[in-house]
């Protein structure tokens, strides 16, 4: 039977440390749990410099590294071809924590995107009722249910249209606050974790153009 080691690589991993081991980056299993720990302790990368970056690895480069301990193992990659290592300074990293303390900081940046979102929000939902005539649509509404014209004085309809659309809305988004209606992913989130990996595909390619991928010798 073959001795057969599995591993998980993830795409994207966030250090601050300048030594990356194959723990580091990957879930390992092993039926030996000392192969497994000494596997895990193996190092795959130094970082030299104190700036921060990200660096581009291929899987087969830390086969390559593990076979060199482990001969004999063969490897199974249940995860990423490609992985990328942010690195952050500690220094970087310390500096970021006082930020994060700064709550005026914190809420006025939360305000500004609050006040752009609800005007943007507002300009949006305006022009399209002008566009589609949804004033209009309301008078010819009242008509077929009444044999009356509508007065200017808001019916039934805009009120009940004013209560629905933000309804609608906090639905549709599944997101009220920090409550969400069901446990499915929002909207907003499945389009940024699609976001996270159009950036992660195209600092690879980027990477693999301009020759600095630590690939296999």
């Amino acid at each position: 039977m073959s001795d057969e080691l599995y591993i998980k690589i993830e795409q994207k991993i966030k250090v601050n440390k300048k030594k990356i081991l194959v723990s580091d980056i990957a879930s390992i299993h092993h039926t030996n749990n000392d192969i497994k720990k000494a596997v895990g302790e193996i190092m795959l990368y130094k970082i030299e410099g104190n700036e921060s970056g990200a660096y581009v690895m291929t899987s087969l480069k830390v086969i390559e590294l593990i076979h060199r301990k482990y001969p004999q193992l063969v490897i199974v990659n249940e995860g990423e071809k490609d992985l990328i290592i942010d690195y952050t300074p500690p220094e970087d990293c310390k500096i970021s924590g006082k930020e994060a303390k700064n709550k005026v900081y914190e809420y006025a940046k939360a305000a500004i995107v609050c006040v752009v979102a609800f005007v943007g929000a507002a300009f949006a939902i305006m022009t399209f009722n002008l566009d589609v005539s949804v004033q209009d649509l309301f008078d010819n509404i009242y008509f077929w249910f009444t044999g009356a014209e509508k007065n200017k004085t808001p019916s039934v309809l805009e009120f009940g249209y004013c209560i629905g659309l933000p309804i609608g809305i906090l639905v549709f988004f599944n997101h009220f606050s920090r409550k969400k209606l069901t446990s499915d992913p929002t909207p907003i989130h499945v389009e940024m974790r699609n976001y996270e990996t159009q950036i992660n595909q195209a600092i690879i390619e980027d990477a693999e153009r301009e020759g600095k991928v630590i690939d296999v010798s």
